[in-house]
């Protein structure tokens, strides 16, 4: 007993010496910590538990992919696929908070906004564009744009970086025929209006329509693949207008585009006998030349069956690829970790629509504007 009285005694001294950090620095440091991490930390204790529950403090901490959003087959339902695999998912896909309307269809999300096309109840024919975070359930309505006499677009694309700023952009490419982009408006958040530009990127330049189009945003500025094999980027003002070619493998194209640790990515998947994925990082978009990463036969690590291969994204954080991946009569959502070169089944993907899906990141920034 004496000597676990001492120990007890010795124990309290050495924590009593320990200086206890500023609940300013504590926070500051927190705030760089990722928020699943947060959640963790909250079963230390009671004190811990108010500290990381601070609605400030998960506003700040960065967040990571929480899922996918796609639509069931039977009855076009949106659903919020979860990377956990089980458990609810983080929001309501069904977006209940968006009232007065009988349609949503979901264009287009970017870190934690969503970009939607939402008829008018009682009117179907009419319809708003409204920018949302499911996770604050704010929303805005989209002014209609004064340059255009028809509501109709090529592609609409939404850019959202909260590291940067919790102002949001719109861009809507408009058509010139066969593909072909003509000219762009482009709303802001933070001035509330459109403007309109002249396309940069010249005649020549053919681009998939809408969901057909990958597209990331980052650093202000928007990629989106062509119809050829190149990755347009525009700015946030439309005043840069640039085109990047794409790595080429083969004389395959490669078309699959995605954000990771701030860079940019290109990924291929070839469908001869090893259904290789190859995966090129650019590492300074002013600086042109690819790099190749990582190669590996999808065969191996997928139960060596051959099958048909979908990129939906890369992960924002690791070395991450997840998949759409149809193997017989069965289709799956899987995820390949390029550091230990293994496949993962994350969950089935049967009663889904076919891709592309929408990544959602979750953001707890608020949306600086007058919102719902």
């Amino acid at each position: 007993m004496e000597i676990d009285r001492v120990a007890t005694t010795s124990t309290e001294q050495q924590r009593q010496r320990v200086p206890a950090l500023p609940d300013d620095v504590l926070v500051e440091i927190l705030s760089r910590v990722p928020y699943c991490s947060l959640c963790r930390f909250k079963c230390v204790s009671r004190s811990w538990l108010a500290l990381c529950s601070d609605p400030g403090l998960r506003k700040r901490s960065p967040q990571t992919l929480a899922g996918f959003f796609c639509y069931t087959r039977l009855d076009f339902r949106r659903h919020l696929l979860n990377l956990s695999g089980k458990g609810r998912p983080l929001v309501d896909p069904s977006l209940p908070f968006l009232r007065g309307y009988s349609n949503i269809l979901l264009m287009h999300s970017c870190n934690g906004l969503l970009l939607c096309r939402c008829s008018k109840l009682g009117r179907p024919r009419e319809f708003e564009y409204v920018v949302c975070n499911p996770a604050t359930e704010e929303w805005i309505v989209l002014p209609h744009r004064p340059h255009t006499q028809v509501d109709i677009e090529h592609t609409i694309r939404l850019g959202f970086d909260p590291t940067e700023s919790s102002h949001f952009t719109v861009f809507v490419f408009l058509p010139g025929g066969q593909y072909h982009i003509k000219d762009a408006e482009i709303y802001s958040s933070e001035t509330g209006g459109w403007i309109y530009k002249q396309s940069g990127w010249g005649a020549n330049i053919k681009a998939a329509e809408n969901h057909d189009s990958e597209t990331v945003f980052f650093n202000g500025n928007l990629h989106m693949t062509t119809l050829g094999s190149s990755v347009l980027i525009v700015d946030k003002e439309g005043k840069t207008w640039r085109n990047i070619p794409l790595p080429d493998m083969e004389g395959s194209r490669c078309r699959s585009i995605g954000h990771s640790q701030r860079h940019l990515y290109a990924m291929r998947i070839s469908y001869g006998a090893d259904r290789q994925l190859s995966i090129w990082v650019l590492e300074d978009c002013d600086n042109e030349p690819w790099t190749l990463k990582h190669t590996v036969s999808l065969v191996e690590p997928f139960r060596n069956q051959l099958g048909f291969y979908y990129v939906l994204a890369i992960h924002p954080d690791r070395n991450l690829i997840f998949l759409s991946v149809l193997l017989g009569m069965q289709r799956s959502l899987m995820s390949y970790d390029m550091d230990i070169r293994k496949g993962h089944v994350i969950c089935s993907l049967d009663e889904y629509c076919l891709p592309p899906y929408e990544p959602y990141i979750p953001s707890f920034t608020e949306l600086l504007s007058d919102s719902h």
